[in-house]
Order: structure tokens, then sequence, then C-alpha cells
């Protein structure tokens, strides 16, 4: 039952106790109060506990003065047994230290002089319900309020969109026990309202309603009035006042709606609609602000999830960029490194219609394996730019691969734009370094980004060196791969903020700060850790240390698709 403002407090709906020996005193008090209140009588305390007992009592009056039990020691296990129940001592014996006894021990909530006047009496009782419906309203108010605090730290910790709404009508309907609960949203350009989620899921009016739109064409004065931010109660008796969208919906329904808007730092974001549809009691001013209240709540969460979800997607188009970019800085040395095997290829293809028939075992045995591994060394680098290229993310299975084979393929794909450059590599592998469970491709777009970083940090005639070896982070087992260039280092007001996105030292259209962002998450993600030292002007050092499992969930081995490419300088 929702609180009850004082004003409009029933006085009958609260049963009162008089407790007394003498049967005349009860009839008194039954005939002179029965109109008034709900009157209940017992002849002793023993009587009176038996009714405490079986049903609740909003006030207890009780004669001093009784054989067996007297009233101060009946009023007193009335506290124990009921202490929401008013407790009223009436006496015409009780000395002035019996009261107050009973009243300072919490017995009593008040005494009436015996003999009684009627409408002392009365005013005795009015006020002792009064209290009683007023304690009883707090604490219905704390519950709801404790009930507010629940759903309000529930989806506040929730940033993603569909589990937080689940929660929010479900909590209306599970914690707050309204019969109904719906979350409608407006479309991008607010000329639509949408019904998302509704609660309870298994009811067939919640099904009905999931799906439904309202639009301003067929309830402008509704979708106006959310946008203003005003509440709105949807009365069935008021049936034919709404449009008639809206009145399929309260006749679907058979009940009546309070609709509160949800208002975002933009504009409005949706309502969220509570109903009656099981017949409880009529929306009033509490439930209104009650509802306003998570309200608030609740637009602050959906910002949050919604900027979230932003932010999810901002970060794949950037990842999308940086491997596009990647991929545009490495496609000129692509097209280089293919030259030279397309070139033996295209001889070999050329002379063969007029060695045809010929006894060449130098040409057909030596030349055709040539023009073979050529082929190989083509299609290797087809699948490792393919790989580069491909869609990849946090669920990306991890497998079994190999670090070595990793850095030599990376070795082959840069080494064009360092020979532009006219930078020198060096690759050292440590032959005890172990395999690693991990995303393939995330491996290779992180040793990738870090080469290119080097090559284009490091002046002309510098070497860049490139260590792969055991070591891993902490304590377990784990490798490394170190990639030492010999360029300007990074000055120490700019290393906190390297692998912030959109940082980068490079100068205009040269670079866009999100390489080494995106190798700091994968490295995240991989249980690892990133570290760099370096001295200005002594070249910079970027040590990446991984554990050889990131996950308990692993994949078959995958199998190497390219032969091993070993320049160790270039």
């Amino acid at each position: 039952m929702r609180p009850q403002a004082h004003q409009d407090l029933d006085l009958r709906s609260f049963p009162v106790l008089y407790v007394d020996d003498e049967p005349e005193n009860l009839r008194v008090f039954d005939l002179t109060f029965r109109r008034e209140f709900q009157v209940l009588t017992a002849p002793s305390g023993e009587a009176g506990l038996e009714i405490i007992m079986s049903q609740p009592v909003a006030v207890v009056l009780s004669d001093h003065k009784m054989p067996g039990m007297s009233g101060t020691d009946f009023l007193a296990r009335v506290r124990d047994m009921a202490p929401e129940t008013i407790r009223m001592l009436v006496t015409a014996y009780g000395s002035a230290e019996t009261l107050a006894y009973a009243i300072n021990d919490g017995s009593i909530y008040r005494y009436v002089a015996k003999p009684w006047e009627p409408e002392e009496m009365r005013v005795a009782l009015t006020r002792g319900l009064q209290v009683f419906a007023l304690q009883r309203e707090r604490e219905s108010l704390v519950r709801e309020l404790q009930a507010v605090n629940r759903i309000a730290e529930t989806i506040t910790r929730e940033l993603s969109l569909d589990p937080l709404m689940d929660q929010l009508v479900g909590s209306l309907t599970e914690v707050l026990s309204y019969d109904g609960a719906a979350l409608w949203l407006f479309s991008p350009s607010g000329e639509r309202l949408r019904c998302e989620r509704v609660s309870p899921t298994s009811d067939p009016v919640s099904q009905g309603l999931e799906g439904r739109t309202l639009d301003r064409e067929g309830a402008p004065e509704l979708l106006d009035a959310f946008s203003d931010g005003r509440a709105q109660f949807l009365r069935l008796d008021e049936l034919f006042d709404h449009p008639t969208t809206v009145q399929q919906w309260l006749t679907e329904i058979a009940g009546d709606v309070l609709a509160v808007p949800l208002l975002g730092k933009a504009g409005p974001l949706g309502v969220l609609a509570l109903d009656n549809r099981r017949g409880g009691k009529a929306f009033g001013a509490a439930d209104r602000a009650l509802l306003e209240g998570i309200a608030q709540q609740a637009a602050v969460a959906l910002q949050n999830a919604r900027t979230v979800e932003d932010l999810k997607r901002t970060r794949q188009h950037m990842l999308r960029a940086d491997r596009l970019g990647t991929l545009g800085t490495l496609a000129a040395g692509f097209a280089h490194e293919i030259n030279n095997p397309l070139t033996s290829i295209h001889t070999f293809m050329s002379l063969a219609p007029d060695k045809r028939g010929e006894d060449d075992p130098e040409f057909w045995d030596g030349y055709h394996r040539l023009a073979c591994s050529e082929l190989e060394r083509i299609r290797g680098l087809v699948g490792t730019m393919s790989r580069l290229g491909r869609e990849e993310g946090q669920r990306a299975p991890r497998v079994q691969c190999s670090l070595e084979t990793i850095a030599k393929e990376v070795i082959t794909l840069v080494t064009p734009e360092a020979e532009r450059l006219q930078v020198q590599l060096s690759l050292e592998i440590d032959p005890t370094t172990p395999k690693i469970y991990a995303v393939r491709e995330q491996l290779h777009q992180l040793v990738l980004n870090l080469a290119l970083n080097a090559i284009h940090a490091s002046p002309p005639d510098e070497t860049v060196n490139v260590l792969v070896q055991p070591g891993g982070p902490g304590l377990g087992d784990g490798l490394s791969i170190s990639v030492i260039d010999q360029g300007p280092g990074v000055a120490e007001d700019d290393l906190e903020r390297i692998f912030d996105p959109f940082f980068t030292t490079k100068g205009p259209d040269q670079g866009t700060g999100l390489g080494l962002m995106i190798c700091h998450r994968i490295v995240t993600e991989h249980d690892g850790l990133i570290e760099v030292s370096c001295g200005r002007g002594q070249g910079a050092t970027f040590r990446v240390r991984l554990p050889v499992e990131a996950m308990s969930h692993r994949e078959p081995a995958e199998p190497e698709t390219m032969e091993p490419v070993t320049p160790t300088s270039s």
C-alpha cells in the first residue's frame, strides 16, 4: 500500500482494542466510539494478547487495576509482541511513580484519567491513530527509499544498454511491486516513441505492448508533454478524452497509466510508464514523485550506457582506421617486395614454351624449384597482409602461435619502408622462446606498429633492433619482444601521454596517434605489460612482456602458413 496523505486518513481502517475487566466499561466504550472507530474489546490482559496475536491493532488501551495481569504488565507484553502498536493506560489509581516508570520504560505512549470524558478519549484515540499512521507511513517511505536506492545502485553500475533496460523495468515490478512497467524511447528525430522493454515479460499484455509506437501525428499533445518534461496520468475512466492510439493502449491493459519522461542533457530520451492492470490502487502524487526520482537516475544511466556504446563503436572505427593506415603504408613496400619473385616466375613461364621437349635439368629442376619457392613467398606475403586487414576483437579465439614467426613476417613487410628511409633492421631470436596462446592478428598488429614507429623515429644509416626472448610479466613463464631505435627518444613530459588516443609527436599528416594506444590495448587484453625506456637523444626501447597463456580457454595450435623468412638486416 502506498503512503496515504494525512488529511485523507480513514480512522476506521485501523483497529482500536480496549481491555478492561469490567464488562460495563467495555460496553460503554463500544457504544460511544463504534461509529467513529473500529472497536475491539477484551475482558482481560490474556484475552487482549490473544487478539494482538491474531490481527494487527493500531491502538490498545488498558485499565490499570485488573485481576491477574495488571495494565502496565499487559502493555509491556504488547510492546514486546507488537512494538508498532500505540499503547495507552486508562487508570484512576496509578501513582505518579508507576505512570512515570511505565512511560520511561516505553510501555505506554500516554495515559488517560478514569473516569474518562468522551471528548477527551476521542482526542486521545484520534492522536494515537494519527501517530500510528505516521509511523507506518514513515516505515513505508524508508522501505521505498531503500528500494529506490537499490534500483539506482543497480542501474548506475550497468553500462551495457540492453541489460540496463531489462533491469530498469524489472525493478519497477519486482522491487516496487507495481503491476506493469514499460520503457519507451524516443527516435533520434524525437517524432516517435517506441516501447523497447516491458515487465513482466511473461504477461500477454506486456508482450502485446513491446514494439508498439506512438508518434506525433497520432498523439501530438502527449508527445509534446513528454518532450516538455511533464508527467502524465492516463486514466481508463477518461478513455475517450485520449487519441485512438492511447485508447488502444489503455484498453489493452484495462487500467490506468502513469508515465514520466526521461530527460537527458540534450533533450528527452524516453518515458517510464507504470500501469495497474491487475486492479491495483489508483496512482497518486506519491507514485509520481517516486517514479520521477527513479526516472532521473534512469536518464543518467541510459546516457552513460549510450556513451559507452558510442565509445566502443568509436574504438572499432579507430582500430579500423589504424589498420587501414598501416596497410596504406605497407602497400608500396608490398608491391616492391613481390616484384623480384614475380620476375623469376615471369622469366620461367616465358622460357617454358621454348624449353618444351628439351632435356635441360638446370631449367626444369633448379629454375622450376626457384619459381615455386618464389610463388610460395608471394602467397605467404598475401596471407600475412590478409590477416593484417581482417577484423578482430576481444572475442577472437586464442591460438598457440609463435612470436618468432610473427616477428619474421613483420620484418619482411617493413623492410621496403626501412630501405626507403635508409634504416637498417636487425632481428635476434632466442631459440628457447616459448610459444604463446594469443590472438595472432593482434600480436601481428602489435609488432608491426612498434616496428614502423621505430623505423620512422630512426635517422638514416641507423639500426632498429628487434629482440624476441623468454621472460614474461611477473614471475610466470612468458616471453618478451623489444624494439629498439636510435632516434631522438621521447621527451619526459610526453612519456605519460604516448599511449593516449590521438597523441603523436609526428608532424601534420604523418601520424594518427592511434598506433601506441592500440598496442597498449592489445597488451592489456593479453594480460601483459608494455614498458618504455628512453633518454632524450638516446633512442627509445619498447619492451612488451606477455604470459604464455592469457586465457584459460585455448584453441588448437594454429598452423603456420608461410615459410620462415630470416632477414637479420636490411
